[in-house]
């Protein structure tokens, strides 16, 4: 380090500058000028200086320098453009409140009343509340553990997850943030009409009523907000501070009026009001599920769970408005938890003021009860008007921002068209798309109808948001390091837990339709998108797992039993090793299967040679869809890199028992193939001695490891057009189609030492029946692939000196082959067969 600020020089000022405004999780603002600043900065610094910062700097953007000559400049960079960035109140608090503070506490907290009384609409807030306050506290770990940019939540999970969990789970937010402004749409007409209705008005009779008049309303309505977020992120946040002041004024004459008003009953309207009465308590305080209409079935703890859990929704208000906001990892944990926190006190109040003040009777037949007992009626509807406006304008600025930052990410095809210009922050595309989607989701039904979609579909968002945290904070990655420090995993997995159980609790049959839409979403970005890099969780988690059971692989506990082939596969021209590569691969039978390749030359010159073979090696392996990893090293001679390759390969438990290799000499031509390969280009030694091949057998079989030599793979066949499963080979060249083909075995019981038996006259030869058994058991694992067990016969051919021992040679082999339970043909051969045919012959 003091080399490296020594050789920095004056420097070091200027590059810790732009570090801090790449690192700094306050700067939201693109930041494509700040890298090229930052590239422009690194590149005047020499030497270690400038291998340290000129490569992906997007994986060290945790690092934090933070001054105030930065914050100043970050501050006159945000209005420079003279555009303002939103705060924790305007862009954060006020947005999630009113999202949160729907139209349902209007229009259907009595019927939460009179289905589940006093005791199980708490419990039902609770448990709704807990939930979301569970997924708070991951979106404020997510959100303060990096930048956040446009696309709020589902920039979060793509970013933290990878592709596709992020566009899977983005486009269900995007589809409940949708409903959940249609919901809000929807419920806005019902006090409407109660109070302008020409049938039913109270205040005045002007608005038609029926269902083609409430889709008309509805439709109108949504048209203006959409009208209204068209004119940018700034009109909505003062618009919704406007209209906030009618929302607390209604809010506060609600709870004013069970202290103010004093007891009546309304028999036309089936109002009971008792004001404080412990009676009235005890009537109201446990379920009494009945139907709200004549005609329809009884309702359900799941039906009205269902309908009252978008009351406690709309926490992702705030995130999605990131892009607008300015300072976001720190505006929208604060905003977010005070806003969830006001909402839920003023719940409970309203429920158990409701509750104690207002008979039984009434919060069944009148949902507009609340208007109904207040000493100043009007107050109610324009309330609820105001925020079914207010929470529509929240849902269709956030749904199309999240629309938006999917279609920009390219992760579904049918999205591109919503993609603006280069450099273009518009979301004209999206609104209108939004618009075009809300508009026929009027036709689904009304309130009750509605909201169950809603339900689930933000359910599905939230757990998911919990799974990412849970999965970031079970992997140990080390830079999740949110500053956020009230979030704990088992905060993520409740949260999680809690939300799959209440899809359950609501409709099992939906919940599982909605994980298996997420699943069909999920799958159509894995095969189509292309790769992006953003990081994915599941590597590290994997990795966690895979160390995890890598150090429980002991070698002292391998049995016999339980062996199987781990194979090393030398190679020294991709091409015309080939049909080697998959023979190898189907010889693995789910072991470990490594590719291995020497460079020759001197390891600091031929370094970057390697990096640009490691690259092709890797896509090699992709295009032959085998299952191997890549060992490549850099040695003098193709011997001493072998030895390298076979000492270092695998890890653990998981090394290479047998090392294969091609024929001396025999792998030098390339076979005839159309197909293009990523490795044609690189670089290829010049042909292997015969005094390194052979100091590489003797090294390998010092080692303990079996050796394989690979003799006449040139005659495989290619594969046929059309392809085929990563697991097969094609047969040998030259069989004709139909006739009855092979796999031929060829055990030999090789000696190993000479002993003389105690008081014995004669020598006796120690055998080695390790490679006589190994030979049987390759061939039973070749022929279990299913490509060779369909069209090729096991076949064991033994040979025997004389004649006189073909019988008892066949008789041990073939009791052998029933032990090792190998299903194979026996051919027993002596030497002195003149009528026995070559092998090229014989196998044809």
């Amino acid at each position: 380090m003091a080399r490296f600020l020594s050789r920095a020089g004056t420097n070091i000022d200027d590059l810790e500058r732009q570090l801090a405004r790449v690192g700094s999780n306050e700067n939201e603002n693109d930041t494509s000028a700040d890298e090229a600043n930052l590239h422009a900065a690194a590149g005047k610094v020499a030497g270690e200086t400038t291998a340290l910062l000129t490569g992906d700097h997007a994986q060290y953007t945790q690092i934090g320098m933070r001054g105030d000559a930065g914050g100043r400049k970050r501050r006159d960079e945000h209005r420079s453009g003279g555009v303002r960035k939103l705060g924790t109140w305007d862009g954060v608090f006020m947005p999630v409140m009113l999202s949160i503070w729907g139209i349902l506490v209007y229009v259907r907290m009595g019927y939460f009343l009179s289905q589940v009384g006093v005791a199980g609409t708490v419990a039902s807030f609770v448990c709704g509340y807990l939930t979301t306050t569970m997924t708070t506290l991951s979106i404020s770990a997510i959100s303060t553990n990096g930048t956040v940019k446009g696309g709020g939540p589902y920039y979060m999970l793509s970013r933290s997850l990878g592709p596709e969990f992020g566009g899977s789970i983005g486009l269900m937010f995007y589809a409940g943030t949708l409903l959940s402004a249609v919901l809000n749409t929807v419920a806005f007409v019902e006090p409407l009409l109660s109070n302008f209705g020409q049938a039913q008005g109270d205040v005045s009779h002007l608005f038609p009523e029926g269902t083609n008049w409430h889709i008309l309303y509805s439709s109108i309505l949504f048209t203006l907000c959409t009208v209204v977020c068209l004119t940018g992120a700034q009109v909505f946040a003062r618009a919704s501070t406007v209209l906030s002041t009618f929302i607390i004024a209604s809010t506060g004459m609600i709870l004013l009026s069970f202290a103010a008003r004093q007891p009546f009953v309304d028999v036309e309207k089936s109002v009971y009001y008792t004001s404080w009465s412990m009676d009235t308590f005890r009537e109201n305080l446990w379920p009494d599920l009945r139907p709200i209409a004549e005609g329809r079935p009884s309702e359900t703890i799941g039906s009205v769970l269902g309908v009252l859990f978008p009351a406690c929704i709309g926490i992702m208000a705030g995130a999605s408005m990131s892009a607008s906001l300015r300072k976001p990892s720190k505006s929208i944990p604060k905003g977010t938890l005070w806003a969830v926190l006001l909402t839920f006190v003023l719940y409970m109040a309203i429920v158990l003021c409701l509750g104690a003040t207002t008979r039984r009777v009434t919060l069944r037949e009148n949902f507009n009860v609340l208007q109904e007992i207040n000493v100043l009626p009007i107050i109610v509807p324009v309330g609820a008007i105001i925020t079914g406006v207010t929470s529509t304008l929240s849902g269709v600025l956030s749904s199309a921002s999240v629309l938006q930052a999917i279609a920009k990410d390219d992760l579904f095809a049918f999205l591109r068209p919503l993609k603006q210009r280069a450099g273009s922050d518009s979301m004209t595309r999206a609104i209108l798309t939004t618009y075009a989607f809300g508009q026929m989701a009027f036709f689904v039904g009304d309130t009750n109808a509605v909201a169950p979609f809603t339900t689930m579909f933000n359910l599905i968002m939230f757990a998911f948001v919990n799974l990412a945290c849970l999965v970031l904070k079970l992997a140990a990655s080390v830079n999740f390091r949110p500053t956020f420090h009230y979030f704990k995993a088992w905060t993520a997995c409740l949260g999680a837990l809690g939300c799959f159980t209440i899809m359950c609790v609501v409709d099992v049959v939906s919940a599982l339709v909605s994980t298996g839409v997420v699943t069909v979403l999920f799958l159509y970005v894995h095969y189509t998108c292309p790769p992006k890099a953003w990081g994915d969780v599941t590597q590290s988690l994997i990795y966690h797992q895979c160390r995890k059971y890598m150090l429980r692989l002991d070698l002292r506990k391998d049995h016999v039993k339980f062996w199987r082939p781990q194979i090393l596969l030398l190679v020294h021209n991709p091409r015309s090793s080939l049909q080697l590569i998959r023979f190898c691969n189907a010889l693995k039978k789910g072991g470990l299967y490594v590719i291995g390749h020497v460079i020759k030359g001197d390891f600091h010159l031929m370094l970057p040679e390697f990096r640009l073979q490691e690259a092709a090696w890797l896509k090699l392996v992709d295009v032959l869809r085998v299952k191997a990893f890549v060992n490549l090293t850099v040695a003098p001679s193709d011997d001493q890199g072998a030895r390298s390759i076979a000492f270092g390969a695998g890890l653990g438990g998981m090394r290479p028992n047998i090392v294969v290799l091609g024929f001396l000499n025999r792998g030098l031509e390339a076979q005839a193939s159309g197909e293009a390969l990523p490795t044609d280009e690189i670089r290829l030694n010049d042909p292997i001695d015969a005094m390194s091949y052979v100091r590489i057998i003797e090294d390998v079989m010092a080692m303990g490891k079996a050796v394989g030599v690979a003799y006449g793979f040139s005659k495989l066949e290619l594969f046929p057009t059309g392809g085929a499963s990563s697991d097969t080979v094609l047969p040998l060249a030259g069989a004709a189609a139909g006739n009855k083909q092979y796999i031929d075995l060829w055990p030999i019981q090789i000696g190993t030492a000479t002993v003389r038996p105690a008081g014995g006259q004669h020598s006796a030869y120690l055998t080695n029946f390790d490679s006589y058994v190994m030979v049987l058991q390759l061939g039973t694992v070749l022929h279990l692939v299913p490509y060779w067990a369909r069209r090729f016969t096991l076949r064991v051919m033994c040979f025997v000196e004389h004649q006189c021992d073909v019988a008892e040679e066949a008789r041990r082999v073939a009791k052998l082959l029933r032990d090792l339970r190998v299903d194979a043909e026996l051919h027993v051969h002596h030497l002195r067969d003149s009528g026995l045919a070559t092998y090229d012959e014989a196998r044809v």
